[in-house]
């Protein structure tokens, strides 16, 4: 991953819908000084856009509902977004969307449901073309029912991690539908959350609830497994997953101690834990050397520079004043 040309982020929010202080989809750019964020303001005013994702039509952004149950899109005009409508999703809460140039797949985290959205030449979103469900459950109190969390197109399948039921789902095209064809069991406990790929291509998980880290073949089986942190608090939640340019290196925030761990890929193992900085770390961006930290609850977004050789970030600047964010993207 690295900054987009002009180095413009968007940032996506809270708003009072779900008890948030934004007002929509903000815009950061870093400081030519240090490369630290610079929180420039409204980029477009809208519901609670908790997740964001680019589109393959340069300048399309898509955007979670999550409030209303809807994923909307936007074009970028200069350095802002201009709305171009959306649809409403099967069920409530979605809060991950995968991009294709045909399709936009949502997860909706409390309906436990994955939809299908076609897409139109210019990017715009059709009605529903399918929901798959979920059903089951896992041990731990937030694990009541099937949670989809997120989605992955792979080469040969479009993955699902859900976090109630401790699965990834896996499903392949067949006669103009998703047909879900597998599901992957993970340690009972683990909440999967979010899937990254490596530069090299490799897949890795991230376990909300378990702090476990995974690497997955294309397929969703599972080849390795390891841990984030030596020491795992009761009660934190990982949340954001990112991997470095030279696939050395995972970063994962955790919510409740507020701190970013470091982990080796070679050995799926831990190298540190820092503090975040902030309260809530809900997302996270790597950008070349640069590492960045949407924290929700302080309303901040933290900036690091990593080390290339030990791959620990060490705090730039002073934490960034963002109205209750909760995701980072860099335009396109």
């Amino acid at each position: 991953m690295s900054a987009p040309h002009d180095g413009l982020f968007w940032a996506g929010s809270y708003t009072a819908s779900m008890d948030g202080s934004s007002e929509g989809i903000g815009r950061l750019r870093p400081r030519a000084s240090d490369g630290s964020l610079e929180y420039l303001g409204l980029a477009a005013a809208t519901s609670c856009p908790s997740f964001l994702a680019n589109g393959v039509v340069p300048g399309l952004v898509y955007a979670t509902d999550e409030a209303n149950a809807r994923v909307e899109a936007f074009r970028r005009d200069g350095d802002e977004l201009v709305a171009l409508g959306g649809q409403p999703t099967s069920g409530r809460l979605p809060c991950h969307i995968s991009v294709t140039a045909q399709w936009l797949y949502v997860a909706n985290y409390f309906s436990g449901t994955v939809d299908v959205f076609p897409l139109a030449d210019d990017g715009s979103i059709g009605p529903i073309h399918q929901t798959l469900a979920g059903s089951g459950s896992g041990p731990k109190p937030d694990q009541d029912g099937p949670h989809a969390h997120s989605t992955l197109v792979t080469a040969s399948a479009v993955l699902s991690a859900d976090l109630g039921t401790d699965q990834v789902h896996v499903q392949r095209w067949n006669g103009g539908a998703l047909e879900r064809v597998d599901s992957v069991s993970l340690p009972p406990g683990t909440g999967p959350r979010d899937f990254v790929v490596a530069p090299d291509g490799r897949i890795y998980l991230c376990g909300e609830l378990s702090g476990g880290v995974f690497e997955l073949d294309q397929d969703g089986t599972v080849l390795r497994s390891g841990s984030s942190v030596t020491d795992p608090v009761d009660g934190d939640h990982w949340a954001g997953l990112v991997v470095d340019q030279a696939g050395r290196y995972l970063y994962t925030g955790i919510r409740g101690t507020n701190r970013v761990a470091v982990v080796d890929v070679a050995t799926l193992s831990p190298v540190a834990a820092i503090s975040c900085g902030g309260d809530w770390p809900r997302n996270l961006w790597l950008a070349g050397e640069l590492l960045y930290v949407a924290n929700e609850r302080s309303s901040t977004v933290t900036s690091f520079r990593v080390d290339p050789g030990t791959g620990i970030p060490t705090p730039v600047g002073s934490p960034e004043a963002v109205p209750t964010p909760t995701y980072l993207l860099p335009a396109n």
